[in-house]
Formats: C-alpha cells, sequence, structure tokens
C-alpha cells in the first residue's frame, strides 16, 4: 500500500536520485524538455520542504515517489493563454516524480490534492504524452498556455473540486460497541473504515487500545492502524492529512469512508477547514531566556495568546512565539480566520448506552485485556527500549501500569485505575461529541444501522 508523508531534510539525497532518475525516463520517453538543464535545483525542494509544501510517497518506508502541493494562489499560475474554468480557491500540484517502481505515484498526488476540498491547477510539457492521458483519465480540463519560471510554455491544467464526498462518522465513548458495528456497515454499504484513534496507529500496542483483531481486520479494510512505531510521536495535523488522504482514495475507489473511533479533536480535525500550521519547538532559539521574558514578549507579538497561555508553561510559550515568528501573526489571529466549515458530507452516528451498561463494559474490558495478556505486552515493549514516557504509552490502559513497573502499586490495583479513568474519559467524550460535533445518538444499534441506510439512498 502506498503511503504519503512531508517531507523531510533527511530525505533530500533521495529525492535527488528520484529526480535523476524521473529525468533519464523523460528523455527515454521522447520529452527531453521536462526538468532540462538538472531542474528542479535541490535548492527549490529545500524550500518546498521548509514551507512544508514537499511531499513523498513510500511504499514499506522507502521513497518512491515525491510531489510538492502548494494551496492558495500561485504566481507562477497568474498568466494563462486561455482560460481557466473559475476563480475558485485551488491548490496546485508541482514537481511530481517517480522512480519508477511502483504505479500509483500521480493518482495518489491528485487524491491527495482532491482530499483539500479546492480546485486543482496543474502543468505539463507538451510532449509529456504520459502526463498528458493520465490528466484527461483523472478528469482534468486543458486551459491553456503558462510560463513557467524555466520559460517553457506549458500546457495548464484544472480540476474544479468535486461535489463533497459522504463520510459516515461512528463516534461513542469507550467500550459502546463502535469497531463490531463500524464493520458491519462497512461490509453491508460496500465500505472502508479510517480508524481515528490515537494509540491504534502504534504497531505492538494491541491489547491495551483496544485495536482491532486479526479477525476483525479481515472483515474490513482499515487504515491508520500500525502505521507508527512506538518511539514515533502522532499528532492531530498528521492524523488530518492521512485522514483526509485516505477519504480521497476511498471515495475515489467507489467505496464508503467510514470513520470509526473516540478520539474526538482528531475526528473534529479531519472533518472541518481547520489549517494546522507546524509547532515544532526550537530548542535552541529561546534557550537563554526565562519564562517572564518570554511571556513579556509574547504580550508585544500575540498578547491574545497569553489569555490561554500560564506563564510557566515554557514550552506553549515558545510554540506561540514560533508560530508568530513563521507565519507573521499569532495563533490566536489564525485560528479566527479560520470558518471552520465542514468538508464532507457526513453523517455522524453516536453509539451510546445507559451508565450502568456502559460502566459494566468498561469493566468487562479491561478484565479481558488483562486475561489477554495485556501486561505481557507492556512487558514486551519495555524490553525493547519503549518508556512510559514515550507518546504511545500515555493512552489509557497503558500509562496506569507505571506505577506497578516501578514499584510503586500492585498489578490489581493499577488495573483498577484502569477502570476509573475509563469512566472518567467516556464522560469526557460524551461532553466533547456532544458540543463540538453535530452527533445524532443512538442507544439502538438496530436504528443506527437503519438511519446510515436511509442517508445513503
Amino acid at each position: 500500500m502506498l503511503q504519503i508523508r512531508k517531507s523531510q531534510k533527511e530525505d533530500l539525497n533521495r529525492l535527488a536520485e528520484i529526480f535523476a532518475i524521473a529525468r533519464k525516463n523523460m528523455k527515454e520517453s521522447g520529452n527531453p524538455n521536462q526538468w532540462k538543464n538538472d531542474r528542479p535545483a535541490m535548492s527549490t525542494i529545500e524550500t518546498d520542504i521548509e514551507k512544508g509544501n514537499s511531499y513523498v510517497i513510500t511504499k514499506d518506508e522507502k521513497i518512491i515517489g515525491t510531489f510538492a502541493y502548494i494551496r492558495g494562489v500561485d504566481p507562477t499560475y497568474l498568466e494563462i493563454e486561455g482560460q481557466w474554468l473559475n476563480d475558485s480557491e485551488y491548490g496546485t500540484i508541482h514537481r511530481i516524480a517517480s522512480s519508477g517502481e511502483e504505479k500509483g505515484v500521480l493518482k495518489t498526488a491528485i487524491d491527495f490534492a482532491l482530499s483539500q476540498g479546492i480546485d486543482i491547477r496543474i502543468d505539463t510539457h507538451e510532449a509529456n504524452k504520459i502526463m498528458r492521458h493520465l490528466l484527461d483519465k483523472y478528469g482534468f480540463i486543458e486551459c491553456g498556455i503558462i510560463i513557467t519560471d524555466d520559460g517553457t510554455p506549458r500546457l495548464a491544467y484544472q480540476k474544479t473540486a468535486e461535489k463533497k464526498q459522504k463520510v459516515l462518522v461512528i463516534v461513542g465513548p469507550t467500550a459502546v460497541g463502535k469497531t463490531a458495528f463500524g464493520i458491519k456497515c462497512a461490509q453491508d454499504f460496500d465500505g472502508e473504515i479510517i480508524s481515528g484513534d490515537s494509540i491504534q496507529i502504534y504497531k505492538g500496542l494491541d491489547i491495551g487500545s483496544a485495536k482491532p483483531d486479526a479477525d476483525e481486520l479481515k472483515q474490513a479494510k482499515h487504515y491508520l492502524i500500525d502505521i507508527k512505531e512506538p518511539f514515533d510521536n502522532y499528532s492531530v495535523k498528521q492524523f488530518q492529512e492521512l485522514s483526509r488522504f485516505y477519504i480521497s482514495q476511498i471515495s475515489g475507489n467507489k467505496k464508503l469512508p467510514i470513520i470509526v473511533g473516540g478520539t474526538g479533536l482528531y475526528i473534529k480535525a479531519a472533518l472541518y477547514d481547520y489549517v494546522f500550521y507546524d509547532e515544532e519547538e526550537e530548542d535552541d532559539q529561546y534557550e537563554d531566556y526565562t519564562n517572564e521574558k518570554l511571556y513579556e514578549l509574547l504580550k508585544e507579538k500575540d498578547p491574545e495568546a497569553l489569555e490561554k497561555i500560564h506563564i510557566n508553561n515554557r514550552k506553549r510559550l515558545i510554540r506561540a512565539l514560533n508560530i508568530y515568528e513563521k507565519h507573521h501573526k499569532g495563533i490566536s489571529k489564525i485560528k479566527s480566520e479560520q470558518e471552520h466549515k465542514m468538508l464532507y458530507d457526513c453523517l455522524i452516528i453516536g453509539l451510546t448506552a445507559s451508565r450502568e451498561e456502559l460502566y459494566s463494559r468498561i469493566d468487562q474490558r479491561v478484565d479481558q485485556m488483562m486475561e489477554k495478556g495485556l501486561i505481557k505486552e507492556i512487558e514486551g515493549l519495555l524490553k525493547k527500549g519503549v518508556t512510559f514516557d514515550n507518546q504511545c504509552m500515555q493512552g489509557i490502559g497503558y500509562k496506569e501500569f507505571r506505577d506497578s513497573f516501578e514499584g510503586n502499586s500492585s498489578i490489581e490495583e493499577c488495573a483498577a485505575k484502569v477502570k476509573t479513568n475509563s469512566r472518567h474519559f467516556a464522560k469526557r467524550q460524551y461532553t466533547f461529541f456532544k458540543n463540538q460535533l453535530n452527533v445524532e445518538w443512538y442507544e439502538n444499534k438496530d436504528e443506527a444501522f437503519k438511519r446510515v441506510k436511509e442517508w445513503l439512498i
């Protein structure tokens, strides 16, 4: 399966190899003008990476393709001999290249661009017959000719944003039965499932995350499960990008995308037009600044941010300053400029149960996790070098056992704490879903299934 992620500086040597292979293949196929004179320059690719516009396509973690996607007005595309289809918001795809090892690189790039919900513009040399054929195949319209920055006239294409894609979303508190209901919907409505869980993406964290088992994974195709190593970090921004990509891919294959999960912020980020900015903490930039100095500096640049940041929260102070330096406006203004529109034609089904039944299910689930070998799973992770400080171990079902492994509590006491924390988490899930998403709640799963069927007609 092809995967997509943002390019990193560590990828530059491999990207240089791929562009060299692509240039060679272009010449052999009768298109010597494509990237002549060793273009694109690697400095251009570095700039793409710095701006967050460069992506790589991988298979089994090996990079096999790359492209740049730029959202918003592209100066290259301002003048055209011809006429664009409309003046709607658009994104552009540039610098698509493949190692030739796998098919589907262009389709993957287009699927990603489609997942952004706006028009797509792209250009290619007239001699690039393969590219022109594929653009015709994917529904692009030839609009005219543009002159790019290398001085070469190129054919300009545009594809208008399609009708909103249908996306079924299944939410609810932990242990309410979302996995089984999602699989039934996938089987009956020709769907594929995107996991909306922040821990199930980690390899080896199976029992404590209530990950679908091998039999359940066979019953329906699942995405965003077992894609990260336990040492990796994972963010809401990464989930947003990946989930939107798979929504587009699944819809493109004429199947129903189904998001199933209980991580409310992740699901909301995928469905609405939130724009997340890179917020990496730069360890050395403010190394010598006291918290008081950081606070005063942020007060000058983005005073509204301080309404939600305490002076002792050094990490958030630095993050807010980094965002301001990078984007020339504060996080408060960035958030206020976003309209928070729903991107898809969504039906959000919320599964619920009485408090007594839900708490009973939570207790039963934790007991079953212990019987299945949750402690051995945690022991295995620790032997591999994973620690309780890793992000993957911050989830309920894992973090509670730290006290046991450090000799401060018994296993039984930690298991009881998992039950308590799961109940508290269920309350928070209800609060979030009821206040943040337009959820239709069902205690009777047959009624919920009937509602999904009506929505799809």
